[in-house]
């Protein structure tokens, strides 16, 4: 209840698996549109996997029935879709945005491999998909990968990555892990981030301590950047991270007064 009610300013709830804790923010989100007046569609909530995102969306639908169009709900990289597609030529997309799933990105590194001699086999390209997507949620370039060691296999990597993202742009896409850099680049630029930050008058986000940096970034970026509201609502469990090999970073959580 206390949560549910809070006032303005940053808020952070953390409870175990299965206490709760989605249920207290949908009900938050339902409490600041039917008792505090906020319009659908400058809340944001987040959260990381589809099923959880259609779970809060049906759960916020129930408690609020039509009041419920227009809220910003949905994964981060769903919502960063949806923000990209508004301003794709800002990001080098004059001719819209499309998405590269992991598996369109791990069949085009078999080629990308191939390609190089480097084999072209589902397992050398997932591989490389993973180390070109821990590499991204760390906010990395190609350069930065070559940087972790002088090792051959780091400038074979890097240079697979650079072809891979040329291969991407040539058609028009971006794979999942670009879909937050953009965003980030996005809210980077003076006229839209702002705008933004203004927009959003509370931020939702679920799951905290599975956030990587990139997704820290846009939170900070929105909330309590500069003329930020800090109207954010944290919620986690600080003894998990099973989104770990993702990038994520349970730092965040643990550092969330200080942010």
């Amino acid at each position: 209840g206390e949560a549910v009610l809070h006032g303005e300013g940053p808020l952070l709830v953390l409870a175990g698996a299965g206490s709760g804790k989605t249920r207290v923010l949908t009900h938050r989100l339902a409490h600041l549109v039917r008792r505090r007046g906020v319009p659908p569609d400058r809340i944001f909530a987040v959260t990381f996997t589809n099923k959880a995102a259609a779970e809060m969306k049906q759960r916020a639908e129930r408690l609020l029935g039509g009041s419920a169009a227009g809220l910003w709900i949905g994964t981060f990289h769903s919502i960063c879709l949806r923000l990209l597609r508004r301003h794709a030529e800002r990001v080098g997309f004059p001719q819209g945005i499309g998405v590269s799933d992991q598996d369109d990105s791990v069949a085009l590194l078999a080629e990308v491999l191939k390609r190089r001699g480097a084999g072209g086999d589902k397992r050398g390209a997932r591989a490389m998909h993973a180390v070109i997507s821990g590499a991204k949620n760390r906010a990395w370039t190609p350069d930065d990968l070559r940087k972790q060691s002088r090792h051959p296999e780091r400038e074979r990597q890097a240079a697979a990555w650079e072809e891979y993202q040329s291969a991407l742009r040539e058609q028009g896409k971006a794979d999942f892990d670009d879909l937050l850099l953009l965003t980030a680049r996005l809210l980077e630029q003076p006229e839209i981030g702002p705008r933004y930050a203004d927009h959003f008058l509370h931020l939702l986000v679920d799951e905290f301590q599975d956030t990587n940096r990139i997704q820290l970034q846009l939170v900070r970026m929105l909330a309590i950047g500069p003329g930020g509201h800090g109207n954010i609502m944290a919620v986690g469990d600080d003894d998990q991270s099973i989104y770990r090999w993702r990038g994520a970073e349970v730092a965040n959580i643990l550092r969330f007064e200080d942010h």
